[in-house]
């Protein structure tokens, strides 16, 4: 076997992986560099272990991959919390998702006129924020078709009148009922077309 055809294998243990939804997003996007041959991921050992030929992929680019998700790599350092208070003062764009409080819900939502897609996540779920993006550039490309809003499940109850068992999911609403359930890892083009059939 020549060299750049060998295969390494890296167990790399995952820091803020908090529900088991996260190991798909994980897995999708690890496994999409090219040299990548296999991501598996562990919710039990909170690890990805990552089979890849190191002539095709650096191990950077897989950590870096995962890092993108808004996970950390166990046996890195990070900045502290004063790094970070500087990068939140940095954003560029804030959301332009608007937040929904149960109390809300029913105008917003039920009654709405046209389509509407709720987005029940939490703001600690990297999983979550992983989706937020392609919910982000669907509710540009829907502007003026349908509405869009997001939930946050530790702070609201509406969420449990909908029978939501993992997060992230989206619930589009016609006429004030479900019509679809999205989760969880819709693309963009899913989420536009839910709501616009």
């Amino acid at each position: 076997m020549e060299a750049e055809d060998r295969l390494a294998t890296k167990k790399i243990p995952i820091v803020r992986m908090e529900c088991p939804t996260c190991i798909p997003l994980l897995e999708r996007e690890v496994q999409r560099l090219e040299g990548v041959e296999e991501a598996r991921g562990s919710y039990v050992t909170k690890t990805l272990r990552v089979t890849y030929n190191p002539a095709r992929v650096d191990l950077r680019e897989i950590e870096a991959a995962i890092e993108r998700l808004g996970y950390r790599i166990a046996y890195k350092r990070y900045p502290g919390v004063a790094s970070r208070i500087r990068g939140l003062l940095g954003r560029e764009k804030p959301s332009g998702i608007r937040s929904l409080s149960d109390d809300e819900f029913p105008d917003r939502v039920l009654k709405a006129p046209r389509p509407v897609a709720v987005l029940f996540a939490t703001p600690t779920c990297p999983t979550c924020r992983g989706l937020k993006l392609a919910y982000e550039e669907a509710a540009e490309g829907l502007e003026g078709e349908a509405d869009l809003y997001e939930m946050d499940i530790a702070s609201t109850e509406t969420w449990r009148r909908y029978d939501i068992l993992a997060i992230p999911i989206i619930l589009v609403f016609r006429g004030g009922e479900v019509a679809e359930r999205l989760g969880p890892f819709p693309r963009r083009e899913e989420i536009e077309g839910a709501l616009k059939r």
